[in-house]
């Protein structure tokens, strides 16, 4: 999978293609080969090479941390929440109040979050589900963090764009502050004068980040063109294709993604596989194909924390997703067919379906929790 990356982002275990301009070209002993030593970098950065195209799927970057188990993570992910909803709920305040932002403090106190996905994303991608609260707007901007931090490093992002990207997608609805609340909060159809009130936050939030010290190019540009669609049909700038920053073209999936399963005042929340479906509709379109067969990837068909039904008739959740079979996610199994609670089992679909006739397991049908009065959260932790 062929991703374009800033050449001072480049990590040794990276397997570089080409220039992404075409030039100036790169040096024939590094084409087509990976990074080896941080010298490799030096050279690229020494020929003006600002860009490459890096082939992710041949990547050989190790982890930075040790892999956990979900229900050693799940807490420590819950902990990390907490503390960055607080956080942006902070952020909000602060520019409120006309305060000063303060970036580098910001990606300090993100740290910890980002340890965690990189030690179980599962864990805290769950949360984007089940942990909801009733401040709408602070919990879908560090949802929105969240899922495009996970997409950022499936992606093959270094460690400090990931930081800036999350940052970016924290800072994506701090516009919204100056829209009348009773546009951003009405229940019903928006009327075409307020949709236009509403299509002003990001340009707003722009012109603010802009007066403000030591934020990157990249974080404004990211947080101005989050609305912009593959196909030119986004706004404020109404950009297409290679115009999009690549951080955006990241967020604006993660955004529609969460919105869509969000409950709000003027419609149901979608179960996650429907809303994967629905983006999926717009492939080609509003989205750029590889972005989202990216996102689909490492979210799942049936993202984790969603409620199943097997083909032999139990119930589970979805606790776990393989990016080499998004429709063959791990389950821990909680209710029999005859939905009675049972002793919880954990299955690995992928590994339950052979292809030999009677051993296939598979998913028939995914369940919101309200149809059954569910709390999810009980079963995942």
């Amino acid at each position: 999978m062929l991703e374009k990356i800033q050449t001072k982002n480049l990590q040794e275990g990276m397997y570089i293609v080409c220039s992404a301009n075409g030039y100036p070209g790169i040096p024939h002993d590094l084409a087509n080969k990976y990074i080896l030593t941080k010298d490799s970098i030096l050279t690229l950065l020494r020929c003006d090479i600002r860009e490459v195209l890096i082939d992710s799927s041949k990547s050989t970057v190790a982890d930075s941390f040790p892999q956990t188990s979900y229900s050693e993570e799940i807490l420590f992910a819950r902990e990390t929440y907490t503390k960055t909803l607080k956080l942006i709920q902070n952020i909000f305040e602060t520019i409120e109040n006309g305060g000063d932002l303060d970036i580098e403090q910001y990606g300090n106190n993100i740290n910890p979050l980002l340890d965690s996905l990189e030690r179980n994303s599962s864990a805290t991608a769950s949360l984007t589900i089940l942990a909801r609260t009733n401040k709408y707007i602070f919990t879908h901007s560090l949802n929105t963090a969240i899922l495009s931090a996970i997409l950022g490093r499936f992606m093959g992002l270094s460690r400090e764009s990931i930081k800036d990207l999350t940052i970016s997608a924290m800072l994506m609805n701090v516009g919204t502050i100056w829209i009348p609340g009773d546009i951003l909060n009405k229940k019903g159809k928006l009327t075409q004068q307020e949709f236009s009130e509403i299509k002003k936050h990001p340009v707003v939030a722009c012109n603010y980040l802009k007066k403000q010290e030591n934020i990157s190019i990249d974080i404004i540009r990211a947080v101005l063109s989050h609305h912009e669609r593959d196909d030119c049909s986004g706004y404020p700038e109404g950009l297409s294709g290679n115009e999009i920053p690549q951080y955006s073209r990241i967020i604006s999936i993660c955004d529609s993604y969460d919105a869509m399963t969000s409950e709000r005042p003027y419609r149901d929340a979608m179960d996650p596989n429907m809303a994967i479906k629905h983006l999926y509709s717009m492939k080609n379109t509003a989205f750029h194909p590889r972005y989202l067969e990216s996102f689909i990837k490492c979210i799942g068909i049936y993202p984790v924390g969603c409620f199943v039904k097997l083909s032999d008739g139990r119930y589970g959740v979805v606790m776990n997703n393989t990016p080499q079979a998004p429709l063959l996610p791990q389950i821990k199994i909680v209710f029999d067919s005859r939905f009675r609670a049972t002793h919880p089992e954990y299955v690995d679909l992928s590994q339950r379906t052979s292809g030999s006739k009677g051993s296939n397991l598979e998913i028939v049908e995914c369940i919101h929790p309200k149809s059954f009065k569910l709390e999810l959260n009980r079963f995942l932790w």
